[in-house]
């Protein structure tokens, strides 16, 4: 039967339709919506009819077919009917009970069913309303109100318990690795974004279990879980939630720091040695240290791991992870520091091995200011002078941070500056110490290895030795550095000489 003699038949079928429907429905409206899918089934499966003479005897079949399912349909809608009151008959003693239970178990209904309840119960629209406010069918806004009412019954008549994470959360250091300008910094800042990478790092949960793991209702984490999944530091997997990167939890930091002990203390004594003999002044201890570590532990040790860098959703090349603050961390003590080079257009290289311990740490603004670091070794070459108003800002700045000095008219660097021969001449006096920091270094990355393979989820095992090489930054810095500071061998930036953990190497 070709399109044109299909289109003539039902045309002329479609009276006897309607009103082979008008006489089993309940309204006009039921009827022609009846008789559209009817009409609907008729034109998608005549291709099946071999004799054209068939067709009125196809056509009612296809109709009482169509009208059986329809009838199911209606009878599940019809279990879905609401009753225009939500609540139950209760006692005024009972009520503010009742009340407390139903907001909890609102608070943890997903988005789409909590919002189809409170616009249906609360705010008394119909569900034709509902369907053109949130853009989904009427028979969508009856089963998303027929679901939330079994789980608001079922929710109400037991005992929810919250987890610890709702009285006790976790405060995390996010630390970040890489050539980027770290996308997620703003994310992290929020402790919700912390507890919800830590409360799914070794189970997953779903929106509503993380929920109930934090004490907060799920509409204050619904759009905080699609930032963290949109970054990839959370992934999801049906309803389940789970983390997608490694966490230095407490737990494990003990066990690292127990087991490393030993190559710890080397570290430490070797460069407690190196000032005390040296009798060096409190500007050169800071600076002698600071390049000791970086030669041994980012230099040369980096050169030992793989450290090839996985490329993010952004485009950086970076690794992101985070430790659990504890008391007992050298980085809750004021010992965490951060590190990183620049190099100017003309090659010289700009060294910042920041501690907070002596301040505000400004390394990340040079990292992500070309003008910054080129400013900055101009005037650590002479230049007193800029014409370029971007370059004036910058010097400004510059002196006001510290890292500048602005006196009788003449500009110069407050850091030490060598040439290249200067400074390999310098490091040549500690080849030792580097080599001794270096090996221990090793060990600690060794030993810490061990240790998280047994606490590190399946999924990110292979990220096991990238991260003990990470971990060592604690253990092989954080941790002397706050020694020597404890005893007495180092000290606090006091304004006098230079700036200690920064330095400009010329080429």
């Amino acid at each position: 039967m070709d399109k044109k003699e299909l289109d003539i038949k039902t045309a002329d079928v479609a009276k006897a339709v309607l009103s082979y429907c008008t006489v089993r429905t309940a309204n006009h409206f039921d009827a022609e919506d009846l008789a559209q899918d009817i009409l609907s089934e008729i034109y998608r499966s005549v291709g099946k009819i071999r004799n054209p003479d068939a067709f009125y005897g196809f056509m009612w079949a296809v109709a009482g077919n169509v009208y059986k399912q329809w009838c199911r349909k209606r009878l599940k809608i019809q279990e879905c009917e609401l009753p225009e009151n939500l609540f139950y008959e209760t006692d005024e003693a009972d009520e503010q009970d009742f009340v407390f239970l139903l907001r909890r178990e609102l608070s943890l209904l997903s988005e789409k069913k909590r919002k189809a309840t409170i616009l249906y119960y609360i705010e008394n629209m119909s569900c034709s309303q509902i369907s053109e406010h949130l853009g989904i069918s009427e028979s969508m806004v009856k089963y998303l109100l027929f679901k939330s009412r079994q789980i608001l019954k079922e929710g109400m008549s037991m005992e929810r318990r919250y987890g610890n994470l709702s009285y006790y959360p976790k405060e995390l250091s996010v630390l970040y690795w890489g050539n980027g300008k770290n996308t997620y910094n703003d994310l992290y800042e929020n402790k919700i974004s912390q507890n919800i990478l830590f409360a799914c790092y070794n189970d997953k949960l779903t929106a509503e279990e993380i929920s109930l793991e934090l004490g907060i209702a799920l509409p204050y984490i619904e759009d905080i879980l699609k930032q963290l999944v949109d970054c990839d530091v959370l992934r999801s997997e049906g309803r389940k939630y789970y983390t997608n990167i490694v966490i230095f939890t407490a737990d494990c930091a003990v066990e690292v720091t127990n087991r490393t002990r030993e190559y710890r203390n080397k570290i430490t004594d070797t460069l407690s040695g190196i000032i005390t003999d040296g009798a060096l002044c409190n500007c050169e201890a800071w600076l002698t240290v600071c390049c000791i570590l970086y030669k041994a532990v980012f230099e040369n040790l980096q050169e030992k791991v793989n450290m090839e860098l996985p490329e993010n959703k952004f485009g950086e090349n970076c690794m992101i992870w985070a430790v659990e603050k504890s008391v007992d961390s050298m980085r809750n003590k004021g010992f965490e520091f951060g590190v990183s080079n620049t190099e100017s257009a003309d090659g010289d290289r700009v060294q910042f091995f920041d501690f907070s311990v002596n301040g505000e740490m400004v390394h990340h603004s040079f990292y992500a200011s070309e003008s910054l670091t080129n400013v900055f070794v101009a005037i650590a070459k002479g230049k007193n002078h800029f014409e370029n108003e971007l370059e004036k800002a910058v010097a400004a700045e510059l002196v006001k941070k510290g890292y500048v000095l602005h006196e009788n008219g003449q500009l110069s660097v407050n850091v030490p500056v060598f040439t290249q021969e200067e400074f390999v001449q310098f490091m040549g006096r500690y080849h030792s110490a580097v080599q001794t920091v270096e090996e221990n270094a090793e060990k600690i990355m060794c030993e810490a290895a061990k240790v998280i393979r047994n606490y590190i989820p399946v999924h990110l095992k292979k990220q096991a030795d990238m991260m003990a090489y990470f971990r060592i930054f604690e253990e092989a810095i954080s941790v002397p550095v706050g020694t020597l500071a404890q005893n007495k061998i180092l000290f606090p930036y006091n304004g006098d000489g230079h700036l200690p953990t920064t330095y400009i190497v010329l080429q």
